[in-house]
């Protein structure tokens, strides 16, 4: 296997006992993600063979009928929860991202409830245990970010703590090369809040623009899972928001195959105000982000998925519509 072009942080060493080998995987991670945004993640919570079921169930859950599926559909008044297939509601059909979705969240919210499928209890269970995992996963990471810049290691723990995170359960339909110029699977853009756990097949076809402003291919590793920086945590300073888009998969062929990911996107509480911490500010790295409410932040910008199909390559706080409440 080639080495890696991004760097590779293991997660068992991050919750080591051993308190030598913990500073050191975090110090090393603080270092990824503020010079490069973007990791691999191996040494997880969860075993290859969970992981395999849950793409099964994800096979599954695409290849049912559009009628099926019309049952569990979900749009903005739902949150996104359920099904979703850009497609079908931007202004720009001929433009929209070439893939469907199946938005899940905090089962416990009963302001955004999920509308799983009926008589499917397995994966009802096997991704309610995906989103718990990974939310425990990503408090340890923002646990291990503040410790290095040297604040209290519960820091931004109240402010994720009401668990409105947010899961997509990913297809992309097999399609051509030449579609692709007028429809991508998924246009450039940032995520929307802390952080992204994804855990793509092996198909490939992820692609990150560095720092040098290049679009690079992420090629998936089997048994390791990508971490990308998020706006919210942009916005706290902690680290840069890393930009990501889905590339063909290289094939000398006019076929692009079908592929499929789970991203499992962090997100602070709906009120929370976040703001650059004052600790990460300083003469040769000023304030980049004014404060903004997550919960605002995160609604309208799938409010824009929503109406154009596809997310904005860039986003900024004036492409909010005026009067929109956080909740």
């Amino acid at each position: 296997m080639a080495e890696p072009m991004f760097p590779v942080i293991d997660y068992s060493r991050i919750v080591s006992n051993d308190a030598a080998i913990a500073s050191d995987e975090k110090e090393k991670l603080f270092h990824s993600f503020q010079d490069v945004g973007f990791i691999y993640l191996k040494g997880y919570t969860f075993l290859d063979v969970f992981m395999k079921t849950m793409f099964s169930h994800i096979h599954k859950l695409f290849d049912l009928s559009v009628e099926q599926k019309l049952h569990i559909e979900g749009g903005e008044k739902s949150a996104f929860r359920g099904w979703f297939a850009p497609v079908r509601t931007p202004r720009y059909p001929e433009s929209a991202d070439q893939k469907e979705a199946f938005g899940l969240g905090n089962d416990a919210d009963p302001t955004r409830p999920n509308r799983w499928p009926k008589d499917w209890p397995k994966f009802h269970q096997d991704c309610s245990r995906f989103l718990e995992e990974c939310f425990e996963m990503h408090l340890q990471i923002l646990r291990a970010l503040t410790e290095k810049i040297e604040l209290p290691r519960e820091t931004l723990i109240p402010s994720v703590q009401a668990k409105d995170s947010y899961t997509a359960l990913l297809y992309y339909p097999e399609t051509t090369v030449e579609s692709l110029e007028q429809r991508v699977r998924s246009a450039p853009h940032t995520d929307f809040g802390t952080l992204t756990l994804l855990f793509n097949d092996l198909i490939g076809g992820l692609g990150v623009r560095n720092k040098q402003g290049k679009w690079v291919a992420a090629p998936p590793i089997q048994g390791h899972a990508i971490v990308n920086v998020a706006d919210l945590l942009s916005r706290w300073d902690v680290a840069p928001a890393i930009e990501t888009r889905r590339l063909t998969d290289g094939s000398v062929t006019d076929v692009v195959p079908a592929r499929y990911a789970i991203a499992w996107f962090g997100h602070p509480n709906r009120d929370a105000v976040i703001k650059p911490l004052e600790q990460c500010i300083t003469v040769d790295y000023p304030q980049q982000c004014k404060s903004v409410v997550a919960g605002k932040h995160v609604k309208e910008r799938m409010a824009r998925l929503l109406d154009d199909g596809k997310l904005p390559e860039k986003w900024s706080d004036d492409m909010h519509r005026k009067g929109i409440p956080a909740a």
